[in-house]
């Protein structure tokens, strides 16, 4: 069985699209298309369903997907060994985050270990917190940094080892034109009355922002909904409403509210599968990680 064939059969069934998956292999979606065909022929079986743009798997392809994701990380892991058999580190290493943690912080990080480890092949999925732990534990991906509420305690914790790397306080801001920045103590009551600009339902920390509101017998009108940092910045600096931002942050339009009973912090959080042995790349990684991000 051809492995290229089985990594591109993983992708399609993730991505259900044969187009954004010729993306992510640097391929074209006919080179695809006949990789799939290949592996159809050889197994005898029908793996994927067309319906318009969108494909779905069969049944055949359901349960050839776990062994799929299974045979591909065991041969990385493999790759790996023997790519760091010599003194110098290399192999793949794939990371999961998110576009905000991409944005901000990792990019000094890499850079300085792509200097240190240039054989080191770096593999980034961006994606949102739910999506990265469970690529984590599929083992698609071999580390992931997350954000997520300090102190959070991640479902399913026994398949996972966590480590806060970065904490960072979150503060409610809005901008100086807004009725609410005149310098003067904001109530709770007065704060949730006003539209709200909040990171997407079901995100982490839209979660705890929502859980600590309610906890003071609160909930926030929410108006717009966004799936990152910078557009809640964005929207908030027009006047669109009040958000909960990262203190860094904080730019010359905008103004901190002075108030009690919000305290929220998120961290940045590395996430592994809690049985899998890290690669010698990965493990170079997280011993610069904490030195770069304090």
């Amino acid at each position: 069985m051809d492995i290229n064939n089985l990594k591109a059969f993983i992708e399609v069934a993730e991505r259900k699209s044969f187009s954004r998956s010729a993306e992510t292999l640097n391929l074209t979606q006919p080179a695809v298309s006949k990789r799939i065909a290949a592996l159809e022929s050889e197994l005898d079986a029908k793996l994927f369903d067309r319906v318009g743009r969108t494909v779905h798997l069969t049944e055949a392809g359901r349960v050839l997907l776990p062994s799929a994701r299974q045979i591909s990380s065991e041969l990385s892991r493999i790759e790996d060994v023997i790519c760091n058999l010599g003194e110098e580190v290399g192999g793949t290493l794939s990371i999961g985050t998110n576009e905000h943690i991409g944005t901000h912080l990792l990019p000094s990080v890499l850079r300085e270990f792509r200097k240190n480890h240039p054989r080191v092949e770096l593999n980034l999925t961006f994606a949102n917190s739910n999506d990265t732990l469970q690529a984590i534990s599929n083992g698609s991906l071999e580390i992931a940094l997350c954000s997520l509420p300090a102190n959070a305690k991640i479902k399913n914790r026994s398949k996972f080892r966590a480590m806060e790397i970065w904490r960072e306080k979150l503060v409610v801001v809005v901008d100086k034109t807004h009725p609410l920045a005149n310098g003067e103590p904001v109530s709770m009551d007065l704060l949730v009355k006003c539209p709200a600009i909040l990171p997407s339902t079901g995100s982490s920390i839209r979660t705890n922002i929502d859980d600590t509101l309610d906890d003071c017998g609160h909930e926030a009108t929410v108006t717009i909904e966004a799936s990152d940092f910078e557009t809640i910045r964005s929207m908030t600096t027009i006047g669109l409403g009040w958000a909960c931002l990262p203190n860094f942050m904080v730019n010359e339009q905008l103004a901190v509210l002075k108030f009690d009973g919000l305290a929220l912090d998120y961290a940045v959080t590395l996430v592994r599968q809690h049985e899998r042995t890290l690669s010698r790349a990965a493990q170079a990684f997280l011993d610069e990680l904490p030195t770069r991000i304090t």
